[in-house]
């Protein structure tokens, strides 16, 4: 029995955040309930583990793709973003 519908890979274009936080949830808690009733190296595990992994990795990257936006949109304004250097000296003359 395959627990996969689509691959995350296939879907990371159709989730939006919420929804991808909502699965990752859900499939976490479905993991800990499968897990405390069957070994943690049976199949269906295993298959549930590799299903929320990649769905992490699918959030990680929505995550990095909007932080890299928005440092290339504050570029693209004129703004140079702070390097953790110039913050905290910043934080340090107040």
């Amino acid at each position: 029995m395959s627990l996969y519908q689509n691959s995350p890979v296939e879907l990371l274009k159709e989730y939006r955040e919420d929804e991808l936080f909502i699965t990752i949830e859900s499939l976490r808690s479905e993991l800990l309930e499968v897990a405390q009733e069957r070994s943690l190296s049976d199949h269906v595990v295993l298959e549930l583990s590799q299903r929320l992994d990649g769905y992490i990795v699918m959030a990680q990257n929505k995550m990095m793709e909007s932080l890299r936006s928005r440092k290339s949109a504050a570029t693209a304004y004129g703004k140079k973003p702070k390097t953790h250097r110039e913050r905290s000296k910043a934080a340090l003359q107040q």
